[in-house]
This record gives structure tokens, sequence and C-alpha cells, in this order.
């Protein structure tokens, strides 16, 4: 008995490790920066930026620059069917210039201008999912933390009387006033609670492991949490979520972009039957000297000339086989398509937003129940307590009641973490789960 004891106290201490202090508000901060999914939403998001702009929607005129030097040299000193028998030398400089700009095509450069705006609108709202999702991973891992810890503190509370009553009882038997099976009892139960207090250690580490990955961060690192579950309860109504919701859904926002693209492409495609008005302009020059040798030319050797022009040209499509009106069926068939999904995805977030109303509000409900029920047992396991020191329990019923307290306990901080799990879920679905970690 005296060396199953001092296992027992050598195998279950707390492991000690140097750890930092964290809150969710800094844990939010950590990985809002680390993800990397967010990092690769973000260049994304650049990415448009960068293409959103006037020139690429057609809207900005272009300007070449060209130039070219040229040397030639042509030896006709003996070619005697050459009128100048001399090494005839030339050299050129060429330069232009050109500009085109198109003034009006059918509307398709605002078209593509405002299409390139949705586009980066899109890649916001894709950035926005993401950190909304992030944000509520990271919320609930915290969270996680903070359960798993207290469930291995009760467990741990536990083991730690059971080892004071084995030691009371292990005094007992030795004066004679305890049975050995009462002895031995004492002695299965701290066994079964050290057990479980070690699965559950493992339990939390598992979860700061986890809490890491998503923090995106050295998996080994150690944390003081220093936050707690929120139990308190709002009430909500279901009308206003509703509006909330068709307004802030970000899934819905980003459906609703999809259909203002579609709109543009309907547009361009339409363009194609409108003329196209462009501005034209330019200039060369051109400057040749001539070398002729020793042939007795004694005139202006050099020669220069200058070429510019502009105008403006109406280029109108009068057949093209069909093709840019199979373009636009297309286009209003996809319009519709999207139309189709967008009541679809509205119809699919307000039947969620329908559970996640009811679940909440049933999970306020378990968890007040919860409370009270643990409570009544921690009262009831401090008696029994009690009344086992003084032999007036035999350690059967003591352990019955000691099981009760712990069941009570962990459905108690189970139902805390469900509270804010249900409660995370209703105000990301009305578009206000970012403002929550704020």
């Amino acid at each position: 008995m005296k060396n199953t004891i001092q296992y027992i106290f050598i195998f279950i201490p707390f492991f000690v490790f140097s750890q930092e202090n964290l809150t969710l508000e800094d844990a939010i901060k950590i990985g809002l920066k680390q993800n990397f999914e967010i990092q690769l939403s973000k260049k994304n998001l650049e990415i448009n930026k960068l293409n959103n702009n006037l020139g690429n929607a057609g809207g900005l005129p272009t300007l070449n620059i060209s130039a070219r030097q040229e040397k030639a040299i042509s030896d006709q000193s003996d070619n005697p069917t050459s009128f100048i028998q001399e090494i005839l030398k030339s050299e050129s400089i060429n330069a232009s210039a050109n500009l085109s700009w198109t003034l009006f095509n059918g509307y398709g450069i605002k078209a593509n201008k405002e299409k390139l705006n949705q586009l980066e609108y899109l890649s916001n709202g894709n950035l926005t999912i993401i950190l909304e999702n992030t944000t509520q991973a990271i919320i609930l891992s915290y969270y996680n933390c903070i359960l798993q810890n207290e469930r291995l503190t009760l467990l741990q509370n536990v083991v730690n009387l059971s080892r004071e009553r084995l030691i009371y009882q292990k005094t007992k038997y030795d004066i004679g006033v305890s049975s050995k099976m009462e002895l031995l009892q004492f002695e299965n139960t701290l066994l079964i609670d050290s057990s479980n207090l070690l699965t559950q250690k493992l339990n939390y580490r598992n979860s700061v492991k986890n809490l890491n990955l998503v923090l995106g961060i050295d998996l080994h690192s150690e944390w003081n949490f220093i936050d707690k579950m929120k139990s308190e309860t709002q009430v909500f109504n279901y009308l206003n979520l509703q509006e909330k919701t068709l307004l802030n859904n970000t899934n819905i926002k980003n459906q609703s972009i999809n259909n203002e693209i579609i709109r543009q492409d309907i547009t361009l495609a339409k363009s194609a039957y409108y003329p196209i008005v462009s501005f034209n302009s330019g200039a060369s020059y051109n400057e040749s000297v001539y070398d002729v040798g020793n042939s007795g030319f004694d005139g202006d050797n050099t020669g220069e000339t200058l070429n510019y022009y502009a105008n403006i040209s109406v280029n109108f499509r009068l057949y093209d086989g069909g093709k840019y009106k199979k373009l636009l069926q297309e286009a209003e068939i996809r319009q519709d398509i999207n139309n189709i999904n967008l009541e679809s995805q509205k119809r699919d977030v307000l039947n969620k937003l329908s559970v996640s109303y009811e679940k909440y509000n049933s999970k306020i409900v378990i968890h007040n129940l919860s409370k009270k029920a643990f409570e009544i047992a921690e009262i009831n396991y401090q008696i029994a307590n009690d009344k086992s020191n003084r032999g007036l329990i035999n350690s059967f019923d003591l352990r019955d009641i000691e099981i009760a307290y712990l069941n009570s306990g962990i459905s108690y901080l189970q139902s805390v973490y469900s509270l804010n799990e249900s409660y995370l879920d209703l105000v990301k679905i009305t578009g206000g789960i970012l403002e929550v970690s704020e």
C-alpha cells in the first residue's frame, strides 16, 4: 500500500512549463496575422486592387514610341555598270510615335471598370469569409483550452481528495477500525481517478496544440489563459436577426456581387452591337546622310522628312455569324442561374439562422439547468465527504456521489462551451462575428 501511494504521488503532479499570458484578444490578433489562408487571401485582394484601374478597362489611350538607326556601305568601286564607282555610305535615323484611344465602344469601358470594381469587392468578401471562419475557430479553440483546463482542475481536486481519503483509510486500517475491503475500495478509486486525470492532461495539451495550429505558431507553445468562457446570455428578436442576416451575411453579399458581375457581362455582350469610335494620331521623322566618296558631288547629302497624322475612325460590326448574339444569350442565362443561386443562398442561410436561434435558446436552458445541478452535486459531495470522515457513509455510496459530482461538473463545463459555440454560430450568420472579436 505504501508503494502504491508513493507511485501515485510521483506520477500525478502537474508538469511545469514556461508559460506566457494569453488573452482571447491577443489570440485573435496573433491568428489573424499569422494564419496562412488569410495571408493568401490578402495577396489575392492586392492583385485585384492592382488590376482595378481605367487602363485595364480600356478607357485610357495607348502611346507607342519607336526609334531606329541604320548604317549601310555599298562598295561600287570595281563595278563597271555602276554610275558612281565609289564606296557609297549611308546613315539614317527613323523615329515615330503613335497614339490610339478608344472613345466609345457601346459602354464597354464603363462595364469593364464596374466589373473590375465588383471583382475587387468579391475578393474582399472572400477575405471576410476567411476572417470570420478563422475568428470563430480561434475563439472556440481558446475556449476549448479553458474547458479542458477546468475539467483537469476538477479531476485534480477529486484526485487530491481521494489521496487524502486513502491515507486516512490506511491509518484506520492499521489501527483496526476499518476493513480490508474498504481500504481496497479507496485504493481502486484513487487509481481510476488518477488514470482519468492523466487522460485529461493529454486532452488539455492536445487542445493547446490545436489552438497553436489555428494561430499559425509553434505547436509546442505553452500559454497561461487569462480570460474565461462567457456565461452571460442574450435575448434576441428573431425578426431583427432575419433583417440583419439578409443585410450583412457575407455569403449573401458575395452572391449578390456575383450577380452584379454577370450584369456587367451582359452589358459587355450588348456593347458589340454599338459602333466603336477611336481616335488615332502619330508622327514619324526620318533623317538620312549620304556619302558618295570622291565622285565630285558637292551638293547637300542630308535629307529630312517629317510626317504626321490624326484621325477619328468609326467601326460598326454588321454581321458576325451570330457569335455575339450567343454570348449575350449565354450571359442572360447565367444571370438567371445566379438569381436562382441567390434565392437558394438566402433560403439556406435563413434556415441555418432558424436552427441556430432555436439551438442557442435551448443551450441557455441547458446551461442554467446544468449549473444548478452542479451546485447541488457539489454541496452533496461536500456533505458526503464529511460523513465519510465520520464513518456515517460507506465507500460505495461515497463513490456514487463522487461520480455524480464529476459528471455534473463536466456537463456544466460542456454546457458553458456549447452556449458560447451556439452564440458564435448565431452572430456569424448575422454577419457580426468580427464585431464580437473587437
